[in-house]
């Protein structure tokens, strides 16, 4: 697991969104059904990680009540490109107060579907760093929610592992245990889990580079 934890059998994943959305000082302006998308899109890569399936959802809204719910379409965007229903939503809203910028939280709590390991895979990058404006305007340089997961589903992908605002470099030693480098910015961050790595078998190869529209690139064994 990269960021999620296991309590009495359940896998709880969490991801959060500030300064983004429709308010006059917010950051990054879009529509708050985006932020909820991607936000839950991240919490959900988290799960998958993990060989888990998300089955109940609890939200943080700090943005007010009246866009609550704003952000259950995004959630609900982000299970419908999987094939799947939304989860039970819970949570509670800032009431009492009026915010400047938007914010929102989206807790995962979710069960192991599946156990799996990297033993025999190649390592691929899906997708670019991407963040803030480049996320809206470069959906096709995006790991697609979808495919990542029927991926999985399938079987020709083994294990994936999101990444972040660490860069995607940070996150490939926690993911393979070894060096490798890849033909990809390392360092920027990649927002909401725009690139995600991913192992795949030798013989699972070119079913899995003909099933991705989002760019790939494999990762290449540093020398010692």
């Amino acid at each position: 697991m990269r960021n999620s934890i296991e309590v009495n059998g359940l896998v709880v994943s969490i991801d959060n969104s500030g300064c983004i959305g429709t308010k006059e000082h917010d950051i990054v302006q879009v529509p708050n059904e985006v932020t909820a998308y991607f936000t839950a899109r991240t919490a959900i890569l988290e799960q998958l990680c993990a060989g888990a399936i998300p089955v109940q959802l609890l939200m943080a809204n700090f943005s007010g009540d009246e866009v609550w719910s704003e952000y259950e379409q995004g959630f609900k965007r982000a299970f419908s490109e999987m094939g799947l229903g939304m989860p039970p939503l819970m949570g509670s809203s800032e009431t009492n107060f009026q915010s400047l910028q938007s914010a929102v939280s989206l807790t995962m709590l979710g069960k192991k579907q599946f156990e799996r390991n990297t033993d025999r895979c190649e390592f691929y990058v899906i997708g670019e760093p991407l963040v803030g404006n480049d996320v809206i305007e470069n959906p096709h340089k995006i790991a697609q929610l979808n495919e990542v997961y029927e991926g999985l589903i399938n079987g020709f992908i083994q294990v994936i592992w999101p990444t972040g605002s660490k860069g995607v470099g940070a996150e490939i030693t926690r993911f393979t245990g070894e060096c490798y480098t890849a033909d990809v910015n390392l360092t920027d961050s990649a927002g909401p889990s725009c690139a995600v790595l991913a192992a795949v078998k030798k013989e699972h190869e070119e079913t899995f580079l003909h099933s991705i529209t989002a760019p790939v690139n494999k990762l290449i064994k540093v020398k010692e």
